[in-house]
């Protein structure tokens, strides 16, 4: 691929970058468990069985790319290997290991700074025993997401909040630089930032949906809005305040994704600001000079900049359902094209809105085998089988990076 350029949230997917999880997400036990940023134990065997339903999907649609595959490639090259392993080691105090992680052939090390380092006895400092890794698992790493976003023609390289996902930030920034030649935009280097993927939405070539709770604070917003300013072009970004608490709402796209433009799903009660809690911040961005309003609610606000969208309902109309299924990220759909959306098969009460608002139901198996092919429908909903990955804590969009789609006519 030639170059990178990401729009829309709905625009005709191109290339997206995924990871299958793998043996590092069976590395935890409940004493890791939280540090790993999970509330349960997952089954790699399962997860990997439901992943690959949904890979199989995408990949009858487009071009996918492996993060295992792209950090090969980075660690083939002398230079970029050494760069990107003295950041990786300062970051996590362990220079000690600089000189025998560096013979390592790439493939070996690409699977050492994914899957872990383990504890040798007499070989490796005596306080890690313990804890069996000297260089922990990329538990998280199958949300390709999170640490890196693709917008417009550049990407985003997300100061992560807690320092067990930095490692990604780090992998992900090295593959733009060195695989695609891209260039970055870094708010790690302010101190204090955090951002993440789930929370950065592009609507529009000049409108970014944004998401402030507990994992993009507000000095990761002030980020984004300063960076704006200093372009030329007329920018709006909308930003919608989540609760800290529980875990379902750490992202902007748990609670809402776009599914075509005139479309969109979303978890009523906050969206719709329903117990009036959650504020809704407008920042208008020209030439430099930067306004703030505020409105009642989100969808209100995207319709000051042109958005007028039809919500469909995570868990339909009754709230009993709407809070199960958004715990399992039944707001969280994936986009591939405009009305052509992936999602889980559990969410059902959220999958009859879905088709009571024109959404063909697919299964993904069907997709998979050959026996249904998306082409032949306008609007569908590709839904797979999953029981371990929402255990995980994300959706179909937190498992994709998306590095090219084509633009949508508005």
């Amino acid at each position: 691929m030639d170059f990178i350029e990401v729009n829309s949230e709905i625009g005709h997917l191109e290339g997206v970058i995924l990871h299958t999880p793998g043996q590092e997400i069976e590395q935890m036990v409940p004493d890791n468990i939280h540090e790993a940023l999970y509330s349960d134990l997952l089954n790699v065997e399962v997860a990997s069985r439901e992943y690959a339903d949904f890979e199989g999907v995408l990949s009858k649609w487009t071009k996918t790319y492996k993060v295992r595959d792209l950090l090969v490639k980075v660690l083939e090259q002398k230079e970029d290997k050494m760069e990107l392993l003295d950041k990786v080691l300062q970051a996590e105090d362990k220079l000690f290991l600089y000189a025998e992680l560096t013979e390592k052939t790439p493939e070996e090390l690409a699977d050492i700074l994914i899957g872990g380092y383990h504890y040798v006895e007499g070989c490796h400092p005596e306080q890690f025993r313990s804890k069996r890794y000297v260089l922990n698992p990329l538990y998280n790493l199958f949300f390709t997401r999170d640490a890196s976003s693709t917008v417009y023609d550049k990407v985003l390289i997300h100061a992560m909040s807690t320092s067990v996902r930095d490692r990604e930030s780090y992998v992900m920034e090295s593959i733009f630089r060195h695989v695609f030649g891209v260039e970055t935009i870094n708010p790690k280097a302010v101190p204090g930032t955090t951002t993440e993927g789930g929370d950065v939405l592009i609507a529009r070539e000049d409108v970014l949906f944004v998401g402030n709770g507990c994992r993009t604070n507000k000095a990761g917003i002030d980020f984004l809005v300063k960076y704006f300013a200093t372009r030329k072009e007329r920018q709006h970004i909308i930003i919608q305040q989540l609760p800290d608490k529980p875990d379902s709402f750490i992202h902007l796209d748990m609670v809402f994704t776009m599914l075509a433009q005139d479309r969109c799903m979303i978890y009523e009660p906050l969206i719709r600001n329903v117990y009036g809690n959650f504020g809704v911040t407008h920042v208008e961005i020209d030439n430099g000079q930067i306004r703030y309003h505020n409105r009642n609610n989100f969808l209100e606000a995207i319709k000051h900049v042109g958005f007028d969208m039809q919500p469909v309902l995570c868990g339909g109309d009754d709230l009993w359902h709407q809070q199960r299924e958004q715990w399992h990220s039944g707001a969280n759909f994936f986009a591939f094209g405009e009305g052509k959306v992936l999602g889980y098969a559990r969410n059902r009460y959220t999958l009859d809105a879905l088709d009571k608002a024109g959404f063909e139901v697919l299964k993904a198996a069907d997709v998979c085998s050959g026996k249904v092919k998306m082409q032949d429908y306008d609007r569908f909903v590709v839904a797979f089988d999953a029981a371990e990955l929402p255990r995980g804590g994300g959706g179909a969009r937190c498992m994709t990076m998306p590095i090219k789609r084509r633009k949508v006519e508005w």
